[in-house]
């Protein structure tokens, strides 16, 4: 293949990558929600962003209010089609470092522990979904959402603003309706989400070591357990229990599956494509996540949200393109295609034109 037609190619696969990422956010006119998407793959904060494709700075602010409201899922659906998918749950912290946050800011920015750094950071929680195709193995995020924990609204309510807390279980209850149309297959996530509302069919996740199970009628504490496979019954569903001694030098491990016919081998397969979400979270931090901090809930909200679009279209661009690079190195090649086709007219000019 010459350089020319490689050329080619990748203003093909960008032209589409972009359409499709933009489906969330149709309510934004075209031409800047095109130059908002590759601002965002391009730049950190919402300054850099409005630099990177020449917009204004007040015109970004107020464009990130209104993409607050896009569902990554739709965009999502048009990729994976029917295809049988794994639905993956996990959070993390959006750290914000030039927050005020003592003990709590009103955009909802507390301080955590971070363990990575070793130090009390300001943060907001978020919960990521995020589904991996099994057929093509690509995963997708198909909802990011800040959640608010229950100290930050009781110091929120105390200074006399309302905020609505969710747990992140009940964050993930809800999403569960907007998954109509896709084939969700088989959903995987750690104890922290274990209750007896998600322990829906074909569940795979694991269990805390002071958990107790029924067996023959009677509880039991997990940790009386010896390495194997059970069948037992937790908050009223059967599920299979297997019992790690030491996983991956990780120590004891409680494993399960609400599906009875599930081997050990399929509860440890499913188990570990849950890995694969840790790998998107490090990705979208690399594209800048932790760049913005803004003094509304809504405009935080947005921020977030671009930064995911912006994610889902450089992962769009690597699979169709077969690439093999972390998405920083791949939004540089984009962000190289968007200025050697002198902007977005003639980017998309060009692609008509092949």
């Amino acid at each position: 293949m010459t350089k020319d037609i490689l050329i080619d190619e990748y203003y093909k696969t960008l032209y589409d990558a972009l359409n499709v990422a933009t489906i969330p956010v149709i309510s934004i006119r075209k031409d800047i929600s095109l130059k908002l998407l590759l601002g965002a793959t391009f730049g950190g904060g919402a300054t850099e962003i409005a630099q990177q494709v020449n917009m204004d700075y007040e015109t970004v602010l107020k464009k990130l209010d209104e993409i607050a409201n896009a569902r990554l899922i739709n965009a999502v659906k048009v990729i994976v089609k029917d295809h049988p998918l794994i639905l993956i749950i996990d959070d993390t912290h959006d750290h914000k470092l030039y927050a005020r946050a003592m003990p709590t800011s009103r955009n909802c920015t507390q301080v955590y522990y971070c363990r990575e750094h070793k130090k009390y950071e300001p943060a907001i929680q978020l919960l990521i979904a995020a589904v991996k195709d099994i057929i093509t193995n690509e995963v997708y995020i198909i909802s990011i959402t800040p959640y608010v924990p229950r100290k930050v609204k009781e110091e929120l309510e105390r200074r006399g603003e309302n905020v609505e807390f969710k747990t992140k279980i009940e964050v993930y209850l809800e999403l569960l309706p907007q998954l109509d149309g896709l084939n969700v297959v088989g959903i995987v996530f750690d104890s922290w989400y274990v209750n007896s509302k998600t322990l829906l069919p074909n569940t795979v996740g694991e269990l805390k070591s002071n958990a107790r199970v029924v067996e023959g009628g009677e509880p039991v504490r997990l940790s009386l357990f010896p390495q194997g496979v059970y069948q037992v019954e937790y908050l009223g569903t059967p599920i299979k229990l297997l019992v790690i001694d030491d996983y991956k030098g990780y120590g004891r491990r409680y494993f399960f599956s609400t599906n009875l016919n599930d081997t050990p081998e399929d509860i440890i397969t499913t188990w570990e494509n849950r890995w694969d979400i840790e790998v998107l979270i490090r990705e979208l931090k690399a594209l800048g996540l932790e760049k913005g901090s803004f003094l509304t809930w809504v405009r935080n909200t947005g921020f977030i949200t671009l930064k995911a679009l912006a994610l889902l279209l450089v992962l769009t661009f690597k699979y169709t393109a077969g690439l093999r690079l972390g998405a920083k190195r791949v939004a540089r090649l984009i962000k190289n295609i968007y200025q050697k086709a002198g902007g977005i007219k003639k980017l998309f000019k060009r692609k008509r034109k092949t």
